[in-house]
């Protein structure tokens, strides 16, 4: 059975990051985001290139024991008609496992990166596939902030 489109969504950006090797995330990616997605982070113009590139980044920033794990806050999609193939999503996850140092110290300090995300999704549908795998972002547009994880948290 397919998945809806929140479950999609979850499911698919959760593989992005929480890829075990750059390789399998690559391929999320290209599983989860149209190579002509229209986006922006923080009003800023991104593209699919741009996106793999920030993606790329953020899992060199992480220890290898732990990775990057996506904590979802939030999810909610509105189809556009009952086969639930494509519509519209938006959501709120917290990305962890990010170290970096601050300062001229080489003291790593862990942050987590805060998203909101608003997303246009669509299925190319065939009529050999009704399943979703054809299905991607094909919108995009994010908030996102970095907070320093306080130790006593």
């Amino acid at each position: 059975m397919a998945l809806n489109l929140a479950d999609w969504s979850k499911e698919h950006i959760r593989e992005v990051f929480e890829a075990s090797t750059d390789e399998l995330s690559l391929r999320a990616i290209n599983s989860t985001f149209s190579r002509s997605l229209a986006a922006t982070l923080n009003g800023s113009p991104l593209d699919f290139d741009m996106l793999c590139g920030l993606v790329s980044a953020m899992r060199k920033q992480t220890l290898p024991s732990t990775g990057l794990r996506v904590e979802w806050r939030h999810a909610d999609a509105t189809p556009d008609d009952s086969s639930n193939r494509n519509g519209n999503f938006v959501g709120e996850y917290y990305i962890r496992g990010i170290w970096r140092a601050i300062s001229e110290s080489e003291q790593l300090v862990e942050f987590e990166r805060r998203k909101k995300v608003s997303a246009r999704i669509e299925c190319g549908f065939s009529s050999r596939d009704n399943s979703n795998s054809n299905r991607r972002i094909v919108k995009l547009d994010i908030v996102a902030t970095d907070t320093q994880i306080q130790e006593n948290r």
